[in-house]
């Protein structure tokens, strides 16, 4: 059998690794358009940003030789100019033409742009190795950077930019950051952190223009007549599934490549995994942007491909970094959600604490801030679907270890 991924990231490498942990013995192709040794995407926004030329090996997701030692065929710098699903056919930029018993969508996701902005000089997105290495060139000579989207990649960029020295401002629509993906004591907990660091925070904003000189980016006037000056701009709005590829195959969309719970799409061939996939299972379509994600749907798919047994669903968790400050969420906040409570719990040491978010009576989600024991507890409840009630998780002697411990609570 020959299996062929699209895509290098954290999804199509952990797909390759989950076949040949499988046994799998046949043909695996990964063709990826970034040039050069896939490398790890979280620490785009952070480690990698700051760091000196000659060090990027150390972001490998794998060591340079172990797709030759995996029997793994690795074709980057190239791209897909047609495909022929009938004939199980790829047609590469070179002219190149490979067969497929199995194909894997590992497409990702692209940033979005704002209005305006594209095209300019000194304008930047971070989602690839690519973008991340013209920031960081790019920073070496500015002063200030004019950072618009207070989600987690606008935020670790302002953290990671502020370290280096530069002067960042932070423009978010909403009334507050993160509001999207955290609750709003995080939001309230962030906020502060970059205040402190010196970041100014400009919340509930629109953007009336993108003010360029010369073909480059100088600043923004806000919606309210505020100008801000600045050498350069991040945009970190959302990114969009990559879905051309599905799309000339027939393949059925909606946010993303739809899937079932073995991640393979409408065409049997097919499978979609990472964040371009919409996973339909389970009555309620879901495409979440993570690593973890990225590896989960990765084993599901291999193991289907290879006939083993699904693994075991977890809940889908996440990462943070920002300063000397790590976030550790896990479970699924409702986006726009009306019944929400969040419990905060304090944490072991002095300004570490977690947050519980309850929907109606179910626990859906914890975050916690530099307390990974709540995190792992937070893990278990979700995981095991039994929580403790709100009012216990706000009383600070409530010992919730021994709760998670004691199999015999329902």
């Amino acid at each position: 059998m020959k299996v062929v991924v699209i895509g290098a990231g954290h999804a199509g490498v952990a797909f390759v690794d989950a076949m040949r942990r499988n046994g799998f013995a046949g043909e695996l192709t990964m063709i990826d358009r970034l040039a050069g040794l896939p490398l790890e995407r979280p620490p785009l926004s952070k480690a990698f940003l700051l760091a000196e030329e000659g060090e990027e090996d150390g972001f490998a997701l794998r060591a340079p030789g172990w797709f030759a030692d995996s029997q793994i065929t690795l074709l980057t710098g190239r791209t897909i100019t047609g495909m022929d699903v009938d004939a199980g056919e790829l047609i590469l930029d070179d002219g190149k033409v490979l067969s497929y018993d199995r194909l894997v969508l590992a497409t990702g996701a692209t940033p979005r742009q704002l209005p305006g902005a594209a095209g300019l000089g000194g304008v930047f997105v971070l989602r690839d190795p690519d973008d991340a290495r013209r920031l960081r060139e790019a920073a070496h000579s500015a002063c200030s950077v004019l950072v618009i989207g207070g989600g987690y990649i606008g935020l670790e960029v302002a953290a990671s930019l502020t370290k280096a020295g530069k002067r960042v401002t932070v423009i978010e629509a909403a009334p507050r950051l993160l509001a999207r993906v955290a609750s709003p004591p995080v939001s309230a907990f962030f906020a502060a952190r970059h205040s402190d660091e010196g970041v100014d925070i400009v919340t509930g904003a629109s953007i009336k223009e993108i003010r360029h000189h010369d073909g480059r980016f100088v600043g923004a006037t806000l919606g309210d007549g505020r100008h801000v000056d600045a050498d350069m701009l991040v945009v970190g709005i959302g990114v969009a599934p990559n879905t051309d590829l599905a799309a000339q195959a027939g393949l059925t969309l909606a946010n993303g490549i739809v899937t079932d719970s073995t991640m393979r799409t409408s065409h049997p061939e097919i499978y979609a995994i990472g964040d371009g996939a919409f996973d339909a299972s389970g009555g309620h379509g879901l495409r979440i942007e993570s690593v973890h994600n990225a590896r989960e749907q990765a084993e599901r798919a291999a193991a289907a491909i290879t006939g083993h047994d699904a693994p075991r669903r977890q809940a889908p968790w996440f990462w943070s970094d920002q300063y000397d400050v790590k976030l550790q969420s896990v479970g699924v906040l409702p986006v726009n959600g009306q019944d929400l409570r969040h419990v905060q719990r304090a944490g072991r040491r002095a300004g570490r604490f977690s947050v519980w978010t309850f929907a109606g009576e179910d626990l859906v989600a914890v975050e916690a801030i530099g307390d990974p024991a709540a995190y792992v507890l937070g893990k278990s409840c979700l995981e095991h679907g039994r929580a403790p009630h709100p009012g216990q998780l706000a009383d600070a002697g409530f010992d919730l270890k021994a709760f998670v411990a004691d199999k015999s609570v329902a």
